[in-house]
């Protein structure tokens, strides 16, 4: 088995960790800005691992990814 794929058996979808941070906040309900402040992390930032994190996914929005995330186990409910 290469790092590669141990990788991907520890982190379903390839999500980094601040993904699926970003992921949990969303869930809670908080806007980008509010999951900056918590992250301590820009706006911008909080948008870039969003999108990325719709993609992996392949969600079209913040709701589907949460739901993807919730159903995958990758957050909880």
């Amino acid at each position: 088995m290469s790092i590669a794929d141990e990788f991907h058996e520890t982190r379903p979808y390839g999500l980094t960790s601040k993904e699926t941070q970003c992921l949990h906040w969303c869930k809670e309900g908080k806007t980008n800005w509010e999951i900056g402040e918590i992250l301590a992390i820009s706006e911008k930032t909080v948008e870039f691992h969003l999108a990325n994190t719709m993609r992996k996914l392949g969600a079209g929005n913040r709701i589907s990814a949460v739901i993807t995330g919730i159903k995958s186990g990758l957050i909880r409910l």
